[in-house]
């Protein structure tokens, strides 16, 4: 018996009303509960960005993140596992699984949300940037390998840098060829939509990012910042129930090896930092302000890990194991399901795949993790202890 079993079992046959609620206990059918999220946007602020920046907001670089903490339901104390690799802690995170590997094994949460609900492929999106980039697409690492979780459970990956970045001048049908692949069980008629699409924005230029802290003008952070400003246009044309915002640009941070430049790797950080608030800032105006969004849709802030406690010699700022920051991040739930708060508990990374398919009732059963039972308000329905194992 493996240790998530054992530990499972051993929840199971301790004192009664003591069994921890892990995702796994639950069937198809569902959890039992009674949200009211149609729609999610998952901002993962990530290759490692510290919670003091843009939680703790020191300096005052995330005033719009800070005004939509104090909305939410707040973990201040959201267990990293591993702060050094990111592919493995982007792939953790993204499974719940503990020790994973670059490939992805296990489904990841948009794997078991669409499975449960059984949508179409373009309700759920993979947005990025930039080129492949721990996205899973071009090669093995975009799949699951897990038996249950097929073509027909898998997300759409876009990347907005491919299409909207440099002047194209290729047809929009030969940009979605391109972009979206037969790998991603996308139908024909959501490929045509995506042509319309791809071929009004070109034609409208709703994709330049407008913010008050100009991205650098160089990748990923144009990039990135163009990805993050058409969220809002995204989630309007499709109504997707899940997407999944990856950044990597915070991971300048380690500045230029040690050796010193005009521009030090904090600086550029910290302008990662202020770039990605004024994201946020747009994406929850236009949320609040739709008579239909306003209602039904959740936002969930978390990177893979943090950042050292303090920059070096040469104002670089790295992420290194054994730091609190690094090793302690954030985690903010807004949203029609969660009440405001902010729990000082230890919890650990890998509940986030199951806590956030419970916004849609699905089960997460090969995650290791259990759904969290502080965030939620009284419609919900959530009955369950939280004893964390892991911790």
């Amino acid at each position: 018996m493996d240790r998530r079993n054992f530990i499972k079992a051993m929840g199971v046959a301790g004192a009664a009303g003591a069994a921890p609620q892990f995702a796994t206990a639950q069937n198809s059918e569902g959890l039992g509960l009674n949200p009211k999220t149609k729609h999610v946007i998952l901002i993962l602020n990530g290759n490692g960005s510290r919670k003091k920046e843009w939680y703790e907001n020191d300096n005052g670089m995330s005033p719009h993140i800070a005004a939509l903490a104090k909305e939410s339901f707040v973990y201040t104390e959201d267990d990293n596992p591993t702060t050094s690799n990111h592919g493995t802690s982007w792939t953790g995170l993204l499974t719940g699984n503990e020790l994973q590997s670059g490939i992805p094994l296990f489904p990841t949460v948009p794997h078991y949300v669409r499975k449960h609900m059984g949508d179409e492929a373009s309700k759920y999106f993979y947005l990025q940037g930039i080129a492949y980039y721990r996205v899973w697409r071009y090669n093995i690492k975009y799949y699951t390998s897990h038996p249950e979780y097929d073509i027909n459970t898998r997300p759409a990956s876009l990347t907005t840098g491919q299409i909207f970045f440099e002047k194209q001048t290729k047809h929009p049908r030969e940009i979605v060829a391109e972009q979206f692949t037969e790998d991603m069980g996308l139908t024909k008629g959501e490929l045509s939509r995506l042509e319309q699409w791809v071929g009004d924005t070109l034609s409208s230029g709703d994709y330049l990012p407008n913010f008050e802290h100009k991205p650098a003008p160089r990748t990923p952070y144009w990039e990135e910042a163009q990805a993050l400003y058409m969220l809002p246009n995204l989630l309007q044309e499709f109504k997707p129930r899940m997407i999944v915002y990856q950044q990597v640009g915070h991971d300048c941070g380690h500045g230029a090896g040690g050796f010193l430049r005009d521009e030090t790797g904090f600086f550029e950080y910290a302008n990662v930092i202020r770039t990605t608030d004024d994201g946020m800032g747009r994406l929850v105006n236009f949320i609040k302000n739709d008579p239909y969004f306003r209602e039904n849709t959740a936002i969930v802030i978390r990177p893979e890990f943090g950042r050292d406690d303090e920059m070096n010699m040469y104002g670089e700022i790295h992420h290194s194991t054994g730091y609190y920051y690094c090793q302690r991040s954030a985690s903010i739930w807004y949203g029609p399901d969660f009440k405001p708060g902010v729990s000082d508990q230890v919890v650990d990374r890998r509940d986030w795949v199951p806590t956030v398919a419970a916004m849609f009732n699905a089960p997460a059963p090969y995650a290791q993790g259990m759904v969290r039972n502080h965030p939620w308000a009284d419609h919900v329905g959530h009955q369950g202890t939280y004893n964390n194992p892991w911790a």
